[in-house]
């Protein structure tokens, strides 16, 4: 999906006519519209000509969860026996949403911020939308849904989160720019501007990657007032490990080249944060490459009942 030539023949000539600073926006154009409202988040979008009903992100936490595993897709996550663990709320991220064939898992939101992953297994992000979720979705992801999912077939509701340095339709933020955002939004903080790491407890005005899921999907569940966040699948760093949901393939070996420039930098200094807020982590992942540190790990046996 998104592989036609005349897909192809739009990102090419976007990537030829457009500077460098607009270059994420490559999947968006021409097929993507977007509205904005007072605070700057998206909140209408349109795709093929198709709109998408969208949950303002204010609204994103219907229900007042204290506690959540956000459950990811390390191959740690196959060591548990989720049958035993008593779950009350779960965010899934990518391909997490395989457990529910096995498990019954309270999946009340879900987060996908790759459009590589919607390309690749849409069987996956059909089981997704067809639940009674919270899916939160950067604009290229949506882009893809749309183009394999009609909005018509969606139970889920859908928020759209940006990544702060790389919103739709605007030029990639210049260092400067993050640095006078910190400055001027008390809940944003950088912490590093050339390589745009920093935390933000402001979803509308986006949220930093760190090049994992896991890491915007944290700010997701803070910002929405989650204090006690268990961490499954949170492995990082293994050369050549698969995902729990997917033996054929190794994971991505870009979290094992960034796991010291990008990841470990932006976990580490994140957790002095939500520390200072009272919110509490822990990795149900023994041998994770993230030192306990700077989240303390915890065997998934202890919660058991």
């Amino acid at each position: 999906m998104g592989d036609q030539p005349l897909d192809r023949f739009w990102r090419k000539c976007y990537a030829m006519f457009r500077s460098r600073r607009m270059q994420h926006n490559r999947h968006l154009w021409p097929y993507v519209s977007i509205g904005r409202d007072d605070q700057g988040a998206i909140n209408t979008f349109s795709a093929f000509g198709r709109q998408v009903a969208l949950t303002p992100l204010h609204q994103a936490f219907r229900e007042r969860h204290d506690t959540v595993h956000m459950i990811l897709s390390g191959p740690s996550v196959g060591e548990i026996q989720y049958d035993r663990l008593p779950i009350q709320a779960a965010m899934g991220v990518n391909g997490s949403i395989s457990l529910a064939r096995q498990f019954d898992i309270p999946f009340k939101y879900y987060c996908v911020i790759d459009q590589n992953f919607v390309r690749g297994r849409i069987d996956l992000m059909r089981d997704v939308v067809a639940r009674d979720l919270t899916l939160f979705v950067t604009p290229d992801v949506l882009r893809y849904m749309v183009q394999g999912l009609p909005p018509e077939h969606y139970r889920c509701r859908v928020c759209v989160v940006e990544l702060v340095s790389e919103r739709a339709f605007l030029p990639h933020s210049r260092p400067e720019e993050l640095t006078a955002l910190a400055q001027s939004n008390p809940a944003m903080s950088v912490f590093d501007a050339q390589r745009s790491l920093g935390y933000s407890f402001d979803l509308a005005h986006g949220v930093f990657d760190a090049d994992t899921v896991a890491y915007a999907a944290l700010q997701i569940l803070v910002a929405g007032g989650v204090d006690h966040i268990y961490m499954h699948g949170l492995d990082l760093g293994f050369s050549g490990a698969r995902r729990f949901y997917n033996e054929a393939q190794p994971e991505n070996s870009r979290l094992v080249r960034n796991f010291d420039r990008l990841i470990e930098p932006s976990f580490s200094q994140a957790a002095a944060l939500l520390k200072a807020r009272g919110v509490r982590l822990f990795n149900l992942s023994m041998n994770s490459a993230l030192s306990d540190r700077v989240i303390p790990k915890i065997d998934w046996r202890t919660l058991v009942s």
